[in-house]
């Protein structure tokens, strides 16, 4: 004999099941990444500062009219567009960058401290890393 309603709930029961099957899967790939430098080692994230010393990292933007000065070692993924010129500071740098709006093809340079790096124009700065 078959009781109503009972097929209905089995098939709602395994959903439920694999629902939660799924959530706790997608939880563990959520676990937020330690950033680590390229030896594998924990890594303090380069920052934003005010550019009130001339021995942060500074890049300049929208020909001359912006300028953003970093600190401290490390590295970060960044979104600066239209740089005219680097000026690394007290710092060895290594700026990923994309030349021309329509070549996606990245680039990097090393800096040496206290050297400027004037590119022209670079479409998009992607990443800074501050050794």
């Amino acid at each position: 004999m078959k009781l109503k309603g009972t097929s209905v709930k089995l098939p709602l029961r395994r959903s439920l099941g694999v629902a939660a099957a799924t959530v706790a899967a997608l939880a563990a790939l959520a676990v937020p990444a330690v950033a680590a430098t390229p030896t594998g080692g924990p890594s303090t994230l380069v920052h934003g500062v005010n550019c009130n010393r001339t021995d942060y990292l500074e890049i300049h933007n929208n020909n001359g009219q912006s300028v953003l000065c970093f600190a401290d070692r490390g590295f970060v993924g960044v979104a600066i567009y239209g740089v005219n010129w680097v000026e690394s500071g007290n710092n060895v740098v290594n700026i990923q960058f994309q030349r021309n709006l329509n070549n996606p093809a990245l680039e990097s340079v090393t800096i040496q401290k206290w050297q400027p790096w004037n590119p022209g124009h670079v479409h998009k700065v992607t990443r800074i890393e501050i050794y």
